[in-house]
């Protein structure tokens, strides 16, 4: 696709990381399924990786993570 972001750039197939912060517990989250913009950058996201993140986010915070490093796989 074409990026929305900088408008030049098409998107392909990689792995980012993504950190998330809540209150006092940092998640970082490596070798994450992405697109991403081959001109400025810019990654997305599918939403069923979003939800995957969003809930082992969930379940860390519940269980009282502060630091956690973590490769990514589906929940």
């Amino acid at each position: 696709m074409i990026c929305p972001i900088c408008r030049h750039g098409e998107t392909v197939n990689g792995e980012a990381s993504v950190t998330l912060e809540r209150g006092s517990t940092t998640l970082v989250f490596k070798a994450v399924p992405a697109q991403i913009c081959n001109n400025c950058g810019e990654e997305y996201f599918s939403d069923e990786i979003t939800q995957s993140i969003l809930k082992q986010a969930e379940s860390a915070v519940a269980q009282g993570v502060q630091i956690d490093v973590r490769q990514y796989k589906a929940a």
